[in-house]
Formats: structure tokens, sequence, C-alpha cells
């Protein structure tokens, strides 16, 4: 038991030493947070104009079998990613399609959710 005590060194341990309660400062407003909008997952059967009537079927195909896809705001790595699907879902795109300043192809879902997705993570279904 000595020999482990010695080599713990508890003489150089630091003692705990609580920090003290920050107070507001004077003459500065505290700003309530703004609420970022979460799109909800859409019910099947539900659909969204796109002023095209082209909708397809896909499958998440990354490739790994516990793999995700990021679904973002907007098209491109930049945007915020605000749901994910799982390796083998099924999702509804409307053939709406951009290409990103990296040369990757982006391709509009509109079922599970709103968004935007890499088209390379895309499959088709097979009947």
């Amino acid at each position: 038991m000595a020999l482990l005590l010695t080599a713990c060194n508890l003489a150089t341990l630091k003692q705990y030493v609580p920090l003290p309660t920050p107070t507001p400062t004077e003459g500065v407003q505290r700003l309530a947070p703004t609420p970022t909008p979460f799109p909800t997952p859409r019910a099947e059967g539900t659909s969204v104009s796109t002023g095209s009537n082209t909708t397809a079927k896909a499958v998440v195909c990354t490739g790994y079998p516990t793999g995700a896809l990021n679904v973002r705001a907007c098209p491109g790595v930049q945007c915020w990613a605000f749901f994910v699907l799982d390796e083998g879902r099924v999702v509804t795109v409307d053939g709406v399609t951009e290409k990103a300043d990296d040369g990757a192809t982006w391709i509009h879902l509109i079922r599970p959710v709103d968004g935007w997705v890499n088209a390379k993570y895309l499959c088709e279904v097979k009947p």
C-alpha cells in the first residue's frame, strides 16, 4: 500500500477551489434566444408542391451497414444538417438537383422531410 501512495505523489495534487458565482454586468441587456425552426417528418401520403409532378423513390445507400446520411437545409456541406437518415431508409425525391461548388450533386427530398442530400448516397429502389 505504501508503494501505491508513493507512486501517486499526493503532495502534488491541487486543492479544489470552487469558482465564484458570476454576477450580471450592469447596463447589459440579456437577449432571449431565438428558436430555430425544426422540420417535422411528413406523414406518408402527403406531398409538397415543387412545380414539378416528377417524384421517385430512392434508398439511402452509404455502403456501411450502420451508415447514416445527413439531410441539410440547402444543397451543400456548408448548410445546416437537421435530420439523419439510416442506411436502407426509403425516401421520396422530386427530381430537383443542384451542383455544389465542390462538384457534388445534391438532390431535393420531399419525404420523410423536406431537405437536401448528397446524391451519391442514394440508390434506385429495386422492385
